[in-house]
């Protein structure tokens, strides 16, 4: 197995192509092929022995390709205590990625405390100390095209949801008389329907009023 793997990786090059030149080739000695099929699952492995580390510290790791989240719990009197265990926990985090050839990027770092809405007051919005830049917690945040608020109401999910979905509808009501029935049913299951389900899972639970925005999509596109 490990042979395969080593075929899979040894002999690769590199160059930059232009309409007029290309470069000489370089060899890769580090990583993966772009693109590849087994990119992700080789950075996975690559990256086995840091989830542990988090692990360590009585934080759960959520990770996809190259995209980690940590999630931590605790009770409104203990966010100060688990704001330093993640702040700890990142430094050790730091210090592997680095030794590993990889870095932490804080300004794609964001830092999302939630609680119901009866506790959204006792929601701590002091900065979290992220390696050596502060980053203040946000009201929402946007993980693989899911909206997740603070108060987990998904009213930003479904607020932009509604908002990408009606402009897609204007856009096909000013072309539908130029496309055949297939052609314009297309469209609407591509850029409407789609969305509307993407993720549709997690909607249960969501207030009428916002189902009954989402329902009015489906609506308007029928």
């Amino acid at each position: 197995m490990i042979k395969w793997f080593i075929s899979y990786l040894s002999g690769r090059v590199q160059y930059v192509r232009t309409p007029t030149t290309t470069s000489s080739q370089l060899a890769v000695v580090h990583g993966v092929p772009e693109g590849s099929v087994l990119g992700p699952i080789l950075f996975l492995l690559y990256v086995a022995d840091l989830l542990k580390l988090i692990k360590c510290h009585q934080l759960v790791p959520h990770a996809y390709a190259d995209d980690i989240q940590i999630y931590g719990f605790c009770r409104p009197s203990s966010v100060n205590c688990l704001a330093d265990r993640v702040s700890a926990c990142i430094d050790e985090v730091s210090s592997w990625m680095r030794s590993n050839r990889l870095q932490v990027n804080p300004s794609k770092t964001e830092v999302l405390w939630c609680s119901f809405s009866r506790r959204q007051h006792q929601i701590p919005t002091s900065p979290v100390r992220i390696g050596s830049t502060c980053v203040l917690p946000v009201t929402s945040i946007r993980d693989l095209g899911l909206y997740i608020d603070c108060d987990v109401s998904l009213q930003t999910h479904v607020t932009a949801t509604v908002r990408s979905c009606f402009a897609a509808l204007r856009q096909i009501r000013s072309v539908w008389r130029c496309l055949l029935r297939h052609a314009l049913l297309s469209l609407i299951h591509a850029l409407v329907v789609s969305e509307v389900h993407y993720c549709c899972s997690v909607l249960a639970g969501v207030s009428r009023q916002l189902l009954y925005r989402l329902q009015s999509i489906l609506n308007a596109a029928a």
